[in-house]
């Protein structure tokens, strides 16, 4: 927030000034509406500060490749462009990725609103005010805005109408928007169940990317491919400077990151959704669930919530391999009364560490405070939506794995490459030195020619962008043990080169 602070501040200063706008992203009227309502700042006021910072950094990059390089003017004109559009993007989006985030997190938490607030109307007298049943329960949960509900209940007991503080509340996620509005419209009696609210936003957006991933990895590999192979060629015709590839590596793995991360990396939060944990943590987690669906069982037989999750355990003990650590220390504490129920669920979360352990303990704690025995048939819901999200990770998971053999294919065949191009440099020297008594050419001469130095950053620099794009290649494949194939390529690349550069003097 401190950085946001200052973002917000430098863009406000071109507020009445007619610098050109520079738009990288269409907004809708809710994210509008949150950055003057809530930021209290235009989508203008970035555009025009995205323009400046354009300008500035295509100056820089450009003055002072001209003062450090010896590249020729257009590469220098084009890379520049480049990376200040990126930079540029990059400073547009800041404060609409902080709203996305925030957006992803309410429609993942969404669900298990819905399930708790049916849990509490089916508790409450008819005669409870549901709007502050609903205000106090956005208020204890983990909504990104929950803060905010503090204040809308200070308000409410300064006279304020509870329903007139829902009705102008405005959050990034327009199914949230929608579902107040539901329950305003209908009085609080509407029922919102989870097969009326089929897919969320989250949901939908996931779905778009399913449908064009592939075309999105082709582009990973085309640049993965490209680069490497295009510094090579600008090395044999003596289109580089020690300074550019010294630059190289960087620039490359900056580009290769940042295509990974808003092409390939899925960004949206879904409860049910691992893509990005390794298998052993998934594993964890499918035994997280599995004690889950033993331990709503255990509560539909009208046992207390203790007794229920001490049977759910033990009931099927030798399956928890990865959770038993963290499960048998708490349990012995619940079983002596070293601590109490609550106390051992917090206790899970902070050992469990990921979010969405402690959403989902966080979400059952809660439903089991209101009523033990219908929170049996609300945890079953919270598993069908998980369920759901691990279904639409299984998709993802098959068209990545169709590229598992594209993706080796290219980690075999780019060191080859650049590898041969590679150990080509002297044939270069030894064609622009106008060798002409060739009679006389010996191996002693052939290294004479070689500037020690230009020749070890070429082979290291060909060396660090070869195990870049393989280890972006294997990260998209998800191969977790990459050392082998590291290995590999590795050794492919310097055979190949060394082979290359050695048998150019028998050629010529």
């Amino acid at each position: 927030m401190f950085k946001l602070k200052y973002f917000i501040q430098f863009c406000r200063f071109f507020h009445n000034s007619h610098v050109p706008k520079m738009k990288f992203k269409e907004l809708n009227e809710t994210y509008k509406s949150i950055y003057k309502n809530v930021y209290n700042i235009d989508e203008n006021d970035i555009n025009k500060a995205s323009f400046v910072i354009w300008i500035f950094s295509f100056l820089l990059f450009l003055i002072l490749s001209l003062f450090l390089t010896l590249t020729n003017f257009l590469i220098i004109i084009f890379y520049s462009f480049i990376i200040s559009i990126i930079i540029s993007y990059r400073f547009n989006i800041t404060l609409y990725r902080i709203i996305r985030k925030e957006e992803s997190q309410i429609n993942a938490l969404m669900y298990f609103l819905i399930i708790n607030f049916s849990l509490i109307k089916n508790t409450l007298k008819k005669n409870t005010d549901y709007s502050i049943a609903f205000i106090n329960l956005i208020k204890n949960s983990n909504m990104p805005f929950s803060e905010y509900f503090k204040i809308i209940l200070k308000r409410i007991h300064e006279g304020e109408l509870p329903e007139k503080q829902l009705f102008d509340l405005i959050t990034p996620s327009e199914d949230f928007n929608f579902y107040i509005k539901d329950l305003l419209v209908n009085n609080f009696t509407s029922s919102y169940e989870l097969d009326y609210f089929n897919e969320n936003i989250s949901e939908k957006r996931f779905k778009v990317i399913l449908k064009d991933i592939e075309s999105k990895i082709s582009i990973v590999f085309f640049i993965g491919l490209f680069f490497p192979i295009a510094l090579c060629f600008l090395i044999l015709f003596n289109q580089f400077s020690l300074i550019m590839l010294i630059i190289f590596i960087p620039f490359f793995l900056i580009l290769l990151n940042f295509l990974f991360k808003k092409l390939i990396k899925v960004d949206i939060f879904l409860i049910g959704f691992l893509n990005e944990y390794s298998n052993l943590e998934k594993k964890q987690f499918d035994e997280f669930l599995m004690f889950l669906k033993v331990f709503s069982l255990n509560l539909k037989n009208n046992l207390s919530p203790e007794k229920a999750f001490i049977n759910a355990y033990n009931q099927n003990k030798k399956f928890y391999n990865l959770i038993k650590n963290s499960f048998n220390k708490n349990l012995y504490n619940l079983i002596n009364i070293a601590c109490t129920f609550n106390e051992m669920i917090d206790k899970l979360k902070i050992e469990l560490k990921s979010i969405r352990y402690r959403i989902i303990l966080d979400t059952i704690r809660n439903m089991l405070e209101e009523n033990a025995f219908y929170s049996s048939e609300k945890i079953i819901e919270i598993l069908k939506i998980i369920s759901k999200h691990k279904k639409l990770e299984a998709k993802l998971n098959v068209i990545i794995q169709g590229e598992k053999f594209k993706a080796l294919f290219f980690i075999f065949l780019l060191p080859i490459i650049i590898g041969a191009i590679g150990g080509m440099l002297p044939l270069l020297i030894f064609i622009t030195r106008g060798w002409k008594d060739i009679s006389h050419f010996s191996l002693k001469n052939y290294f004479d020619l070689i500037n020690i130095l230009n020749f070890f950053l070429i082979f290291t620099t060909l060396f660090i962008s070869n195990l870049i794009s393989c280890y972006y290649f294997l990260k998209l494949i998800k191969i977790e043990k990459k050392i082998l194939i590291f290995l590999i390529s590795s050794v492919i690349y310097i055979l190949t080169f060394f082979i290359s550069f050695i048998n150019l003097f028998t050629l010529i």
